[in-house]
């Protein structure tokens, strides 16, 4: 059963664009604030990250996920489109001349060989935008989208639920996890770069119910 979990968020750095980025780009730095991520592994012959997770479902039992990511930094000139598109939802005044940057966090086409020893680890996908823009009063608006994608093997009695019940279960309590992790991310961040105005705004795709810890 494939289940994908979503998140959004957006905070307000009192940091210039460049230092933002600077830290946004750093990849294990970041990973590191994630509550969830319990090992972060570079292969360097593949140019790629092994991020493992390790979350508890709703019967205590530890679920672990891999994900191989690659991370791409690109520069967002004035006028193009997915500066418009973040500034659209910004609703702050935005440097007309020094665009953004977009850091993409992509799963990658080749995986190293894994070998998965439990029936609770599963390899899943992963695929994020950070989105930062330059305001005119030195600060950054950084826009943080992801999405995680698993495919669960359901055994008894799980199976014996209708599946988009369970579907629709699991991707709540997936999203809910990652809006967590989401806040407590950026919430490392506002302490690493002193913030007077960062206020989060996160937020799973879905929120009715709670995951067990």
């Amino acid at each position: 059963m494939e289940v994908i979990g979503k998140s959004k968020a957006h905070i307000v750095l009192d940091s210039c664009l460049t230092e933002s980025a600077d830290y946004f780009s750093d990849h294990l730095r970041i990973l590191k604030c994630n509550p969830y991520c319990t090992n972060i592994d570079y292969h360097e012959n593949l140019d790629l990250f092994q991020w493992t997770f390790e979350v508890d479902d709703p019967r205590n039992n530890p679920i672990v996920a891999l994900f191989f990511v690659q991370q791409d930094v690109e520069h967002l000139p004035p006028g193009s489109p997915q500066l418009e598109k973040c500034a659209n939802t910004n609703g702050k005044k935005l440097s007309e001349n020094i665009g953004g940057k977009l850091i993409r966090w992509r799963t990658a086409e080749t995986k190293p060989e894994v070998e998965i020893t439990s029936n609770n680890t599963f390899i899943g996908d992963a695929e994020a935008e950070i989105c930062l823009l330059h305001h005119d009063d030195n600060k950054t608006s950084v826009h943080f989208e992801t999405n995680m994608t698993l495919d669960f093997k359901l055994s008894f009695p799980l199976n014996m639920m209708p599946e988009m019940v369970l579907k629709f279960m699991t991707e709540t309590i997936m999203s809910k996890i990652m809006q967590q992790a989401t806040e407590s991310m950026l919430c490392k961040v506002q302490s690493d770069i002193c913030c007077i105005d960062a206020a989060i705004d996160a937020e799973g795709e879905a929120r009715n119910v709670a995951p067990k810890r």
